[in-house]
């Protein structure tokens, strides 16, 4: 092969190349986590209302930053009391109740100022798809889930009736446009796009 036609092939190669990556470069989509999930929180039989707008992120105090603050994580947005929202993957629902000014445990119950601790007359019982689980502070939020807590001395069909009563909408949320989204607030930086593009400059 001539010269010239190595330096043609070379010359096709880096061509192609850069095509290919301009091309990534255009169409590349920033990953992130949003999705949400349905809940409700039952004490004496009752469903707390979650009324208090402190209860509830507005976009405009949404930051865009690497290091998110907890309530950016996981919250609730526009006084929807029954849908959350989670921003990143290793949420808990420990993690939701605690950015709601509450406080989650296996055997107590936090909230505004009263303090439900677990006794012979107090039970605190959470239903999550459905299904009785014995914990779950720890437990990530999963995508679409329906979880219930409940805390008093509720019989099984008193269960089953709040848990029924959750509107389950997640799958509707996560395929609608969510205006109020903190993941929104933050823009697909140049170099961002590069190392999405190429793929070899990412940690």
């Amino acid at each position: 092969m001539s010269k010239k036609q190595t330096l043609l092939v070379a010359l096709a190669f880096f061509m192609g190349a850069f095509w290919l990556f301009a091309m990534r470069f255009v169409l590349v989509e920033k990953q992130e986590t949003h999705y949400h999930a349905n809940f409700a929180v039952f004490v004496d039989g009752e469903r707390l209302p979650f009324e208090n707008f402190l209860y509830y992120e507005e976009v405009a105090a949404c930051f865009g930053g690497e290091e998110a603050r907890p309530q950016d994580r996981v919250h609730m947005h526009d006084q929807v009391n029954h849908v959350v929202h989670v921003h990143r993957d290793a949420a808990t629902w420990g993690h939701f109740f605690a950015n709601l000014g509450m406080t989650l445990g296996d055997n107590l119950f936090a909230y505004e100022d009263k303090v439900l601790i677990e006794d012979g007359d107090t039970e605190i019982k959470f239903i999550l798809n459905g299904g009785e689980v014995d914990t779950i502070a720890n437990r990530v939020i999963g995508d679409e889930d329906a979880m219930l807590v409940s805390i008093g001395e509720p019989t099984d069909g008193d269960l089953q009736a709040q848990y029924d009563e959750i509107q389950k909408d997640a799958h509707e949320y996560n395929e609608r446009q969510d205006p109020s989204a903190c993941s929104g607030g933050k823009p697909f930086t140049f170099w961002e796009r590069v190392k999405a593009a190429t793929g070899i400059f990412n940690e």
